[in-house]
């Protein structure tokens, strides 16, 4: 712990040790809900973070409040809680919109995003929640020493404190923390119409041809395709360059060692991909799995193909 316990304020290691004991906690809720309804999980894809979020928010949102007397297990654990200004425990929609805005960014990363959505408003919301959110929540964590309030304390007017100990005046948050974090949020508000031109590029149109060919084909869920150029350092110290494209196929059914299914997606890829042929590999990763934002499970097997020797087994 890096405060003392006489300290109203609770320190860093102090609150990221009680997080950990409540992770444990819902990763077992998680791991138990996993056994009875893996298929299910499977098959409702990136919404299973929903099922988890909901739990969390249960979890937290009742026991940070008065309701606990704003201590989950682990912050009882580590004699510390959640109060007001007034050293008051707060109510529980109060508890609930605090753990909202500190859960969102972490849910919404690595949401499956398809591409009507890459066109729309919703790309916007997506990089203020995700790079915004996600950034904010970090550095007020680790940099914002004088009150130890992240983004969600912040907005709701929450300390997390020495649960033994008297309220005393603490420093205000450094503006220069604030103006920092509101210029990361506009940033990341903006940063898809700078990047918007990309979507109008051949390449990108090509590949998200393909992208909608792959996601045709049972079992296949969904499809992330990228055309990538790897690095590597051979023995005799020579950069090595390494041209691939790879599509990472997400599975309704466990079928990730599958090698000829494999191959009748890298059929398509380099059928539908021009560019394909001019690269060394066609990278065809199969998953299988569910991640309900408390507990993940993957399978995955990875399959390396060469373009031009798929595209002469697609000609017999």
């Amino acid at each position: 712990m890096d405060e003392v316990q006489d300290k109203w304020i609770c320190g860093f290691w102090t609150r990221i040790g009680a997080l950990l004991v409540d992770s444990l906690i819902l990763g077992s809720i998680g791991v138990a809900l996993g056994f009875f309804f893996e298929s299910t999980f499977v098959q409702i894809g990136s919404w299973g973070k929903l099922i988890g979020f909901s739990i969390a928010m249960i979890y937290f949102g009742m026991m940070n409040s008065a309701m606990f007397n704003g201590q989950t297990f682990g912050k009882k654990a580590f004699k510390i809680k959640v109060v007001d200004a007034s050293n008051q425990v707060i109510s529980v929609p109060k508890s609930m919109l605090r753990y909202s805005i500190l859960a969102v960014p972490f849910f919404v990363n690595g949401a499956q995003i398809h591409n009507d959505d890459l066109l729309t408003y919703l790309i916007y919301l997506f990089s203020i929640l995700l790079f915004g959110g996600f950034f904010a929540i970090i550095y007020l964590y680790v940099f914002n020493r004088a009150t130890r309030q992240s983004l969600h304390d912040l907005v709701v007017g929450t300390y997390v404190v020495n649960a033994s100990a008297s309220p005393k005046d603490t420093d205000k948050v450094w503006k220069l923390h604030l103006i920092l974090v509101s210029g990361v949020f506009i940033m990341a508000g903006l940063a898809p119409a700078f990047v918007s031109n990309v979507d109008q590029s051949e390449q990108f149109k090509s590949l998200l041809s393909t992208q909608e060919a792959l996601n045709s084909i049972l079992p296949v869920k969904y499809v992330g395709i990228t055309d990538s150029t790897k690095k590597t350092m051979s023995t005799n110290a020579k950069t090595r360059i390494t041209t691939y494209v790879k599509a990472s196929v997400y599975l309704n059914e466990n079928v990730v060692d599958d090698r000829a299914f494999a191959e009748k997606l890298a059929q398509v890829v380099a059928n539908t991909y021009p560019d394909s042929t001019d690269r060394n590999l066609i990278q065809v990763t199969l998953i299988y799995g569910y991640d309900i934002g408390i507990w993940s499970l993957w399978y995955s097997h990875g399959h390396l193909f060469n373009p031009i020797e798929v595209l002469f087994l697609e000609d017999d």
